[in-house]
């Protein structure tokens, strides 16, 4: 059952149960919300940030009704020591974007009767005067893992029923059997185009794009897969004046807190351009998740941070509260950077003046222009194959073999060199290297790789034979020519990045003689990503960082690697 409590002054905050659901229990809550003095030190003004403080919420979906504005969050509820514990939906209400009415909770995971537990992100979407709300739970059996729901409703506060009476995706849908995880199927967005076609984007790692039936339960065709540079989770699709735009937390599975980053298209299959960063990491917490919208003719960005505390706990992964903020273009089209406030919207628009550029790098710093080496990117985004014929390759499938990415931030030392051994079958001239690699925030002044190879020093026969060692010596690199060669990158999606060496740079190689292409760079900063396998698919050789055999679970991988030049007639 919903329960309306303004929210224009700070309250006491007040925990929503299952277990609660008399009348007379949902009066006293109100009458607590509404008239007792709040625990938190810190005043807050209608409009400063967090906006919602009586319970801890995340995952922000914003709906316009009207003249009524909507925020659905998941309510979270993790005790010490739990990453998550998000037990329910709830939502919020506004006319002036200021003051807010809680309706409370409008669903529970289990209202899916093939769900257990686990209110994660979700988006209502009104179309032909029914509610349609789109959400990530956890599947019971026989499925197992995250999945997602549709339910529906005849008003924005529901109440809301499985339209479905199935999930709509689950991990056997979208497969992906050389990287599985079971939260495959998260953070559904929704959105309607002009043309009154529907589209749901959603995933963990892999970014899915499907069109719905008009019955809003079903695809209307194949799951595409979307590359931007950076992925991880949580989408959000919006359009302005033609252009499609798509909001994602980016970074997480690159070592890093999540920002958030950006892309835009002119239809929203794409090609999708890469936009950068939009906003920075959020304080106290690893997780960001975006909600974009049009209200009153001005544009909103919601997003969660974990700075709040209630009756004394505070905010952490698992207790975060949405904040709020005002979101301008430029002329072009794109957003203009968002700093986090307190201030939120409690301020007037102040439109900041002049083109303000993406951010690619959080330093600042401009993408280095000089290059040592001819460098081709984007020339096969998620290449299931490598262009050509190789002379030597490390894996013949990296989209879905070279699943792990690596730069020079890994762990808590990081490293200043990634580096894959290998030995040839035959004497040749190389001419040209291919990496299966992405991401990234880009080579800098500061933040520069190079390209290094070298020719092994053997130990003993023994090793000299070995598709790996614990670790190598290095000797003369074959690739210098006085300064080190440094590449020019910006962030792309997965897929293949390509160096054409000069006449003078090609060097002999070969066969049965071990060499190591190394990438060198600055040791915690990761300017790229170098992807590799998680079993051994090149037998000569393996993956190395900071000059160390890289193993998981007793296991050696391979970086994604192509060769290519000439073969030399025998003498």
């Amino acid at each position: 059952m919903a329960r309306n409590h303004r929210l224009s002054h700070p309250a006491v905050p007040t925990k929503t149960s299952s277990e609660i659901t008399s009348k007379k229990s949902l009066l006293i809550l109100s009458v607590l919300a509404l008239f007792s003095v709040s625990v938190n030190a810190e005043q807050y003004e209608p409009g400063e940030n967090p906006i919602f403080r009586n319970i801890f919420t995340a995952d922000p979906a914003p709906l316009v009704v009207g003249d009524t504005l909507y925020v659905y969050a998941g309510h979270d509820e993790a005790g010490e020591g739990q990453m998550f514990n998000i037990t329910e939906w709830v939502v919020y209400s506004t006319t002036d974007m200021k003051d807010w009415t809680f309706h409370g909770s409008v669903m529970k995971p289990t209202d899916f009767d093939w769900a257990i537990r686990d209110a994660w992100a979700s988006q209502v979407i009104e179309k032909e005067g029914k509610y349609w709300f789109y959400t990530t739970v956890e599947h019971g059996p026989p499925h197992s893992g995250k999945a997602i729901g549709v339910a529906v409703a005849d008003t924005p506060l529901g109440p809301f029923r499985d339209a479905k009476g199935s999930a709509l995706a689950f991990d056997a849908t979208t497969p992906t059997p050389e990287d599985p995880h079971d939260w495959d199927d998260i953070d559904p967005t929704v959105f309607t185009d002009a043309d009154g076609t529907t589209w749901i984007a959603w995933g963990n790692m892999h970014l899915y794009l499907a069109r719905l039936k008009p019955n809003m339960i079903e695809f209307d065709g194949p799951i595409r897969e979307i590359y931007l540079p950076n992925y991880t989770e949580g989408p959000w699709l919006h359009k302005r004046e033609g252009l499609y735009y798509l909001t994602y937390p980016c970074f997480a599975h690159q070592n890093m807190y999540e920002k958030m980053c950006y892309g835009t298209a002119s239809h929203i299959t794409g090609p999708w351009t890469y936009q950068g960063i939009l906003t920075d990491r959020t304080e106290n917490s690893y997780t960001i998740h975006p909600g974009i919208v049009e209200y009153g003719g001005q544009w909103y960005f919601f997003y969660h941070d974990a700075k709040l505390a209630i009756d004394g706990v505070p905010g952490a992964m698992g207790r975060r509260s949405i904040a709020l903020e005002h979101l301008y273009y430029n002329e072009d089209g794109t957003i203009k950077p968002i700093r986090q406030t307190k201030a939120g919207v409690s301020v007037p628009r102040q439109p900041p003046g002049g083109y303000q550029r993406p951010i690619f790098n959080p330093g600042g710093a401009l993408v280095a222009v000089d290059s040592d080496i001819d460098v081709t990117q984007n020339a096969a985004v998620a290449a299931t194959e490598w262009e050509s014929r190789p002379v030597l390759q490390t894996t013949d499938d990296p989209y879905n073999t070279a699943i792990v990415p690596e730069s020079f931030n890994h762990g808590d030392g990081g490293a200043t060199s990634l580096g894959q051994t290998f030995s040839p079958d035959v004497d040749f001239r190389l001419e040209e290297i291919s990496l299966y690699a992405g991401d990234g925030f880009g080579t800098t002044e500061d933040e520069p790789v190079t390209l290094a190879l070298y020719e092994l020093d053997k130990d003993d026969e023994d090793s000299a034979e070995m598709g790996s060692v614990s670790s190598y010596r290095v000797g003369r690199n074959l690739l210098e020519s006085g300064e080190r060669l440094r590449i020019n990158y910006r962030p792309q999606a997965q897929g293949l990045l390509q160096f054409h060496l000069d006449e003078h740079r090609q060097p002999e190689l070969k066969a049965g003689r071990r060499y190591v292409l190394e990438l060198q760079g600055v040791r915690d900063t990761a300017p790229l990503f170098w992807r590799r396998t998680k079993t051994d698919t090149h037998l000569t050789g393996a993956a190395y960082r900071d000059r160390s055999l890289i193993e998981e679970e007793s296991k050696s991988g391979d970086f994604g690697l192509a060769l290519y030049g000439e073969a030399l007639q025998e003498q």
